[in-house]
Parts: structure tokens; sequence; C-alpha cells
């Protein structure tokens, strides 16, 4: 028996959130080739982080349409393997790749909980924006751990909230999307409980506003442009939308974190 009741992310993500359709709006916003928060700005900030080495390989969670992975292998020489539970992502990033003509760029349609990578796979594990809809994070942060390279890299940003107890608007739109949100802290806790070294949980909440608040001037600036390629509905859904983000984060209940951390 099947019971339709039962939440079926994949299923989730394709027919609603992240329709193709859906991925090229949140495009229009976030900037060419990148669907999370930031697109090229803070994608630049936080990989310099990392100290990327040519041939180094690149584990990316929740890839998205692949513009940080193609940022990466330009800029860095790096191997990167990109996956996402979203089919509808790795179809638009595949196309990418070919258009690309980068063979060091793969992308694949996997679930990180049940996907497995022999030990020490990779020397850097890279997430944006992606593990909020991830339940047990502890388990697959000890997963990140034994994919990792002695020496290996985490960089994780990601949707939290604040503390509880939420606003009920808050609470009706977690539960709506199916997210699973900690605070910075109780998230950075997870991370070291799976075993990793020299863990930097940080509240990046007003650099979430800080760019909101330029996506939205920019997508302002765009309009006539952004609706002769969607339409007037989708522009006042998007920007309602981010209107909301915005709300949500200066009120206190959604905040935004960013992790770093080292397997020894």
């Amino acid at each position: 028996l099947t019971f339709i009741s039962e939440f079926n992310p994949k299923q989730f993500l394709d027919n609603q959130q992240y329709t193709s359709r859906g991925i090229l709006r949140y495009e229009k916003m976030f900037g060419s080739g990148y669907v999370s928060t930031g697109g090229p700005s803070t994608t630049k900030e936080f990989v310099d982080r990392l100290n990327l080495k040519p041939g180094q390989k690149v584990l990316d969670v929740g890839c998205g349409i692949g513009g940080g992975d193609f940022y990466m292998a330009k800029t860095f020489g790096v191997a990167v393997l990109g996956i996402d539970l979203s089919e509808n992502m790795v179809d638009i990033a595949m196309e990418r790749a070919i258009a690309e003509k980068m063979p060091s760029v793969q992308f694949e349609v996997a679930d990180a909980t049940r996907r497995s990578f022999p030990e020490g796979s990779f020397d850097v594990i890279y997430s944006r924006d992606t593990i909020l809809h991830i339940d047990d994070k502890l388990a697959l942060f000890k997963r990140f751990h034994s994919w990792l390279k002695p020496g290996g890299k985490l960089l994780i940003s990601d949707y939290c909230g604040g503390e509880k107890p939420w606003t009920a608007t808050f609470e009706a739109y977690v539960k709506q999307r199916g997210y699973v949100l900690y605070t910075p802290s109780q998230y950075g806790e997870f991370i070291q409980e799976a075993g990793f070294c020299n863990v930097q949980s940080e509240d990046r909440t007003a650099q979430f506003i800080q760019v909101i608040n330029a996506e939205l001037q920019r997508a302002e600036l765009s309009k006539e442009e952004f609706v002769q390629e969607f339409s007037e509905e989708d522009y006042i859904a998007i920007v309602n939308g981010w209107r909301e983000k915005l709300k949500r984060s200066s009120g206190g209940d959604q905040r935004w974190g960013l992790f770093y951390a080292t397997r020894d």
C-alpha cells in the first residue's frame, strides 16, 4: 500500500518549489548560474575560504544549476561532482556543462542521505542553502566526515531558525516547505558531534538581509526584462516572496548560518 500523504521530498521539489520555470525565475533573482543567496558574490567570498588547489576533488551537495561548480573548476582547476535531489536542477546543470565544455564538472541526481562514497573521496564538501530540506543533519554530517580525506574541509551555508518559540506564520512557512531548521549554534554543534574539528559557526543574517535588499533592488530595476521573459504574475510572485523573506529574517525567526570545519 502506498500512502499519498507520505512526504516525498523529490516530488515536492520538482513539482512545487523547483519546477523548471521556478528555477529560472530564481536564477533571474540570484544571478546567472545561481539559485542560492547572493549568487556569484557570496560564492566567491565563501569559496575563497577553502584555499582550493588544482586537482582537488570537491563534492557540492545540493548543487542546483551548477554556477558555483563551474566557478570553482574554472578559477581553481578543481574537479567537481555536483549532486542534487531535484531532477529539474540537474537537467539544467548538465545542459550547461555541455555548453561550457567542462568535463571536470559532473552532475548527478542523488540523495545525499542515501548516496555512498568510499571513505576519503573528497578534499572539500561544499553545500549552499540545501541541508534545510534534510531531517537528520547529524547523520548527514557523519557521512560528510567519512567522505572527506584527512585534512579535508567542509563549508556550508544554510537557512537556520531563531530561538523558539517562533511566530505562527513562520511555523506554517517551515511546515509548508518541509524545512528542518536549527539555530546557527545548534547546527554547529551537530557538525562538532559528527567528528569535525575547527568548527566555525557564524550567524550571517545581517549579510542575508543586505543581499535580499540588493536582489530586490535589482529586480525592480529590471522589471520590464523580467516580465518579458516570464510574466507580470511571475514578477509579483517572486518579489513578494523576497519581501516575505526579508520580513522573516528582520523579525528574527529566520536566520542564515555559515559553517566551516575540517576533518583531522
